[in-house]
């Protein structure tokens, strides 16, 4: 994997819970390493790629267990933001394809998919949906008999406005964070990347196997949790 800048990083790893992480990693380590004689053949993965991910989660549990960090990011409010963002991008694909019926054969489509932002970057995501939002209320009357309008479009805005709102407090969160803690996010955001990295590389092994590519997947991270399980400080052990 590319290098990664250790503002993006510390970004990104500011909004994951470090537990969850770890335990992502471990399902994809699991899942990459029964294929690797596949990924290796396609020069897709190797055994370096999954060193690498067992040294950054190594990080993140070194992480986990001192008290001092594992007690401010359980003060980060930030968990919740992570399954906004990605129920913004599940919306923004509904909102897509509702799109792609209505202007299949039209240049409205082109107008659309124009600039498209898939990257971590919170800015740059919440600015490509309030462009996608906008298109969205100025052909309301042709989204509508395709399943996208009024309802879906003030839905989608209040997501967007609440989403918002919960970057503001995140950059100013981050901007204060002692470099101990800000080192801690740059190594959740590491990780993070890392798993995206394999998760890419096994699309490209089953990009003719949607069902074995759909394996490779962020659900454990992303997936909602009690209040207890949101709360406790117990840190997780390495995958194996």
């Amino acid at each position: 994997m590319s290098e990664v800048d250790k503002t993006v990083a510390a970004t990104a790893g500011y909004r994951l819970r470090g537990g969850a992480l770890v335990e992502q990693a471990g399902q994809i380590k699991t899942l990459a390493t029964a294929e690797m004689a596949r990924f290796k053949q396609e020069q897709l993965l190797d055994d370096a790629a999954i060193a690498e991910l067992d040294a950054a989660v190594a990080k993140v549990l070194a992480g986990l267990h001192d008290r001092t960090l594992a007690t401010g990011e359980a003060h980060l409010q930030t968990a919740e933001q992570a399954t906004a963002m990605h129920e913004l991008k599940v919306d923004r694909r509904r909102l897509t394809e509702c799109v792609v019926r209505a202007f299949r054969h039209r240049p409205e489509l082109r107008d659309f998919q124009l600039g498209t932002y898939h990257g971590p970057t919170v800015a740059a995501f919440a600015t490509d949906m309030n462009r996608k939002l906008a298109f969205a209320k100025k052909y309301e009357a042709d989204l509508a008999p395709v399943g996208a309008g009024k309802d879906l479009i003030a839905k989608l805005e209040t997501k967007l406005r609440a989403f918002e709102a919960g970057t503001g407090a995140q950059e100013a969160g981050i901007a204060s964070l002692p470099d101990s803690n800000r080192a801690f996010c740059e190594a959740k955001g590491r990780l993070y990347f890392l798993i995206k990295d394999i998760i890419s590389a096994a699309r490209a092994l089953h990009a003719a196997e949607p069902e074995a590519a759909a394996k490779y997947n962020l659900k454990v991270l992303y997936r909602r949790g009690s209040k207890k399980e949101k709360t406790e400080a117990a840190a997780p052990t390495a995958p194996s």
